[in-house]
């Protein structure tokens, strides 16, 4: 006798934080303590949560004007750095206290990144709203680097997102649809890559595993893998078809690179096999866009923050509980 193969029932969240004021627009999970993440706002607040307690413990009330587009941490001190589309990047203690900030008069829609252990590497606006800057936070005048595309027909336009990868290249996303890598060590840009080709905006990207993947405003979630500094002779598309179009973000699990979370304007987050292109399960619990992902390998989990002002918390890790990739 034949059985019959039963569906998997839809994933659901371990559990969810849901006082927030605003949309959460970014998370980051604290390096010193994986049961701590932080959430940024539309409306510019900060808080730091205990995941054991699901309880804020620390609030950073009004610390951008506007919507926080970035998170990270400085390595070195465990300095919490945050990006606002209000132009600031600022730098937080412990106790929730702006210790430096800078205006980049970037207004568009990048984060920032790390330059491990204490370099952190933002756009800039005005005229040169192509560059992007390394500051130190120490030095007087924090500029040390600028990384400034070479000069062709078409125009970039901003800065739509940014990488640092391997502490070796930063690869940066425009409005043209197009990415530039660069040297960090010599800011010389190594290599672009027109990935729309319509020029649509790049609106998500990650690297990781000699492989950059990128979301635009289409339909489709775009691979570009390269091996070593060989950018050029080795590089290759790949396309996986999504159902509907536009994604918000993109995050792959960085401890081992095997699985892609791929946030949809549809409010759904996808779940993808990185070397096949797989879909391997649909979380749809937000009722509005997910605009941020992070994985933590400690407690084996993946926070997805969103417009509807809830952050869910996610089981993504081999088990016989969880998700298989």
């Amino acid at each position: 006798m034949n059985k019959k193969h039963t569906p998997l029932p839809p994933p659901l969240p371990t559990f969810v934080l849901r006082s927030f004021s605003s949309g959460v627009t970014c998370i980051k999970y604290d390096l010193t303590d994986p049961l701590r993440l932080y959430a940024g706002e539309q409306q510019g607040s900060v808080y730091l949560y205990n995941l054991r307690s699901r309880q804020p413990i620390l609030s950073f009330s009004n610390a951008h004007t506007s919507t926080i587009l970035g998170l990270s941490q400085l390595v070195e001190n465990n300095k919490l750095i945050t990006f606002s589309k209000d132009g600031f990047v600022k730098i937080w203690n412990e106790y929730g206290q702006c210790q430096w900030d800078y205006q980049t008069n970037h207004c568009s829609f990048s984060n920032c990144d790390i330059i491990s252990p204490n370099l952190i590497v933002v756009p800039i606006g005005g005229d040169e709203n192509s560059t992007i800057v390394v500051l130190d936070y120490q030095c007087s005048n924090p500029i040390i680097k600028k990384f400034i595309p070479i000069s062709t027909n078409i125009n970039n336009g901003m800065v739509m997102k940014l990488r640092v990868y391997d502490n070796r290249w930063l690869f940066a996303a425009y409005e043209s649809g197009s990415i530039n890598v660069f040297d960090i060590i010599t800011t010389k840009q190594l290599d672009t890559y027109q990935i729309t080709s319509d020029h649509e905006p790049i609106t998500a990207m990650d690297v990781i595993c000699n492989t950059c993947l990128c979301g635009t405003t289409k339909s489709d979630l775009i691979s570009l893998d390269f091996l070593s500094l060989k950018l050029q002779p080795t590089s290759t598309f790949r396309h996986i078809e999504m159902p509907n179009a536009g994604t918000s973000f993109i995050r792959c699990r960085p401890d081992d690179g095997k699985l892609i979370a791929v946030a949809g304007w549809d409010s759904r987050v996808r779940l993808f096999r990185r070397e096949t292109g797989k879909q391997l399960a649909m979380l749809d619990l937000h009722r509005q866009q997910v605009n941020s992902i992070d994985f933590d390998f400690h407690t084996r989990q993946m926070a997805c923050a969103s417009e509807d002002r809830t952050i869910s918390i996610w089981d993504v890790y081999n088990n016989k509980h969880e998700i298989k990739s």
